[in-house]
């Protein structure tokens, strides 16, 4: 690869470079001196002509040579000593064919030897001062001609001055080396330190965008890529919706952003803006967060706080009622008792009992444990409801048809959700038993045709729900008759919920309808 004037990569090579292009320079400066005999004569002391021009063609030629070498990076196939070494031999001939050190081209030699000191070892730079050093004593050992002296202790400074300049140069080039070696491990801790939160970043739950103050897009994560529904390897800008929170946000920092859905497929997010630095136009990072997941927390610590309190109450609750109860039942063994007596001990023991009905209840939604989740598919989950109440259904003749349409894979908690459905489908049942005095039911799965959501159906033959019942369907302790407990729908929502399924009464169905719709995060279409 050539030489590239605009990208060193190596300063020793652009070093060498450099001084390839001082010596051309040098050189043809010389040799013009050389050409020129009466201003070399004013230049210098004394010149020998023919022999000056023979020189400073040398140097020319061995000047172009080094440049030629250095452009096309075979320097490093070529000793760098050699070259300073043939370098210090030509300006040496060149100072005494110009009348010796009383000349001034001996300083020239100090930049060799400075380059020397600067691009090699301590032995070989040494090595070079020692050969400037002697070449210059030699050139004053020569004949000279009679007019000139010999001047031993100017070239014997001169070699003090190239040992001197070494030594000087191979502790700053020491002292250089020993910074550059720590900027670089510093540099390189920074860049991991950097590819380190990049990871951290990218591997975050929550979605991560740092955007500037105008909006443009420094770095998002996957989730935030998810969540936003971003297609674009490298988008620039926020899109209209999520810029226009932004807008409202810099007007009033304290207010409540409004969650933001990217589409029906994708969960509603959560956002939150927060400055990077405590400046008017410092960047921005915003954090998006799954409303879903959020819910799903929420529900959890709502049944983990009903069962402390429940715990607490249960025990002191059952004492007394187990104490009535039982003191009824005696009653009823007793002799003598007339019928109006009997009833009001059958109301007794039948609302004893309901009331222990509600605290088993409130219990067992107290005690459920964390979703243990997997994946199942939603006609392999109807299938097993149904096989563990098959003797339910053939003791009472109960006719439950699956309707399967579009199925679908989805990640829940099995048991809790099977309470749900085994809880659905007793309900179902006994409405249409009500109506029409046998016990049916429907089970429907498919898919939405709208958002594209999974869902099962539970139809019932019954008389449905009333409009102005449908919206306390789900609250605890609500119910329509007179045995119920009122807990069963609203335990089979809190486990819904906990799961991030919607279980939901539609309205527009013949008889009774729940449904229980999956979220697209936890369902997965079946490839045929």
């Amino acid at each position: 690869m050539p030489f590239n004037f605009t990208n060193v990569t190596h300063r020793a090579e652009q070093l060498l470079f450099w001084f390839g292009i001082y010596r051309l320079i040098l050189a043809s400066g010389l040799l013009v001196l050389a050409l020129i005999p009466d201003a070399a004569m004013d230049v210098f002391p004394w010149v020998h002509q023919e022999s000056l021009q023979l020189a400073t063609v040398s140097y020319l030629v061995l000047a172009i040579l080094g440049l030629l070498f250095s452009v096309n990076e075979q320097i490093a196939k070529s000793s760098v000593t050699t070259l300073l070494i043939t370098d210090i031999l030509v300006m040496a001939f060149i100072l005494r064919y110009c009348g010796g050190v009383d000349s001034g081209l001996g300083s020239l030699i100090l930049i060799t030897v400075g380059i020397g000191g600067m691009l090699l070892p301590a032995r070989q730079s040494f090595m070079t001062a020692s050969a400037a050093a002697i070449a210059v004593v030699y050139t004053e050992l020569l004949p000279m001609p009679q007019h000139l002296g010999k001047d031993l202790v100017q070239a014997a400074l001169l070699g003090v001055a190239y040992f001197v300049v070494t030594a000087l140069l191979q502790y700053v080039g020491h002292r250089v080396k020993t910074s550059e070696q720590l900027a670089r491990a510093q540099a390189d801790t920074i860049l991991d330190l950097r590819h380190l939160n990049e990871l951290i970043v990218q591997r975050m739950r929550t979605g991560i965008i740092v955007i500037t103050y105008d909006g443009a897009i420094r770095l998002l994560n996957d989730s935030a890529r998810y969540l936003l529904n971003i297609e674009e390897k490298r988008p620039f800008w926020l899109n209209k919706e999520m810029h226009q929170r932004l807008e409202d946000w810099k007007i009033n920092n304290d207010m409540m952003v409004p969650p933001y859905q990217a589409s029906n497929e994708l969960p509603v997010v959560s956002i939150n803006f927060a400055k990077l630095q405590p400046t008017e136009f410092a960047d921005i990072i915003l954090f998006l967060e799954d409303n879903g997941k959020m819910t799903q927390q929420v529900q959890q610590l709502k049944l983990a706080s009903l069962g402390r309190l429940t715990a607490s109450i249960a025990h002191e609750i059952r004492n007394p009622l187990g104490a009535i109860s039982h003191a009824s039942q005696l009653l009823e063994e007793a002799p003598g008792l007339d019928p109006a007596d009997k009833r009001l001990l059958s109301i007794i023991n039948n609302h004893s009992q309901r009331v222990n009905s509600i605290i088993q209840t409130i219990l067992d939604l107290s005690r459920k444990r964390q979703p243990c989740v997997d994946n199942i598919r939603l006609s392999e989950f109807v299938s097993l409801c149904l096989n563990e109440r098959e003797l339910q259904i053939e003791q009472n003749n109960e006719k439950i048809e699956v309707n399967l349409i579009k199925d679908c894979s989805a990640e829940f908690d099995i048991n809790q959700i099977k309470q749900v459905l085994h809880n659905l489908i007793e309900n179902g049942l006994r409405y249409s038993e009500l109506k029409t005095g046998e016990r049916t039911l429907h089970i429907e799965i498919n898919q939405h045709d709208d958002n594209k959501q999974y869902y099962i159906d539970i139809l019932d033959d019954g008389p449905g729900v009333a409009e102005d019942q449908i919206k306390n369907l789900f609250e605890p302790f609500y119910t329509t008759e007179n045995s119920g407990t009122g807990l069963g729908l609203y335990i089979a929502k809190e486990l819904c919920d906990a799961n991030r399924l919607l279980l939901s009464y539609v309205s527009n169905r013949s008889g009774g309808c729940f449904r229980m719709l999956m979220s697209h995060a936890i369902s997965h279409p079946i490839d045929e």
